[in-house]
C-alpha cells in the first residue's frame, strides 16, 4: 500500500473514531474500509499489518485489536470530545475524565463489552 493511502486511512479511522465515541471505544470493519478506500485490509495481510503499525504510533490510540472482521480501538479519552464535559476551548481537565469514566452521563452508551462502530 502506498504511504499516502496508509496515512489517509489511519487519519480517517482516528478522526472518526475519536469524534463519534462516547466511551473511548470504537470498531471499524474491514468491509467499510474497502468500501470507502478500495483497499483490501485484513488482520493477516500486509495492508492490515501496515495499518496496525501506523495506528499504534498515533497518540490518540490507547489499545488496538485486529480481529478477523474489524479493527477494535480504545482511544485515550483526552482525544474524545464526547467524553469531555465542561471543558473550555478544548481544554481537558481531570474532572471531565472522571465524569466520563465513572458516571453514566451519556444517553446512548453501548453495551459494556461492545465497542462503538462508525460508518465511513
Amino acid at each position: 500500500m502506498e504511504r499516502n493511502k496508509l496515512i489517509q486511512l489511519a487519519d480517517y479511522i482516528v478522526r472518526e473514531g475519536t469524534r463519534q465515541t462516547t466511551d473511548g471505544r470504537c470498531s471499524v470493519s474491514y468491509d467499510e474500509l474497502y468500501h470507502h478506500f478500495g483497499k483490501d485490509i485484513t488482520d493477516i495481510n500486509e495492508n492490515g499489518k501496515l495499518l496496525e503499525k501506523e495506528l499504534r504510533q498515533r497518540d490518540e490510540v490507547n489499545t488496538l485489536i485486529m480481529t478477523e472482521d474489524a479493527i477494535e480501538i480504545s482511544y485515550h479519552l483526552k482525544h474524545c470530545p464526547n467524553c469531555q464535559q465542561d471543558g473550555s476551548d478544548g481544554t481537558l481537565n481531570l474532572i471531565s475524565l472522571v465524569g466520563c469514566n465513572i458516571y453514566d452521563e451519556h444517553d446512548k452508551m453501548p453495551a459494556e463489552d461492545e465497542p462503538q462502530a462508525f460508518s465511513m
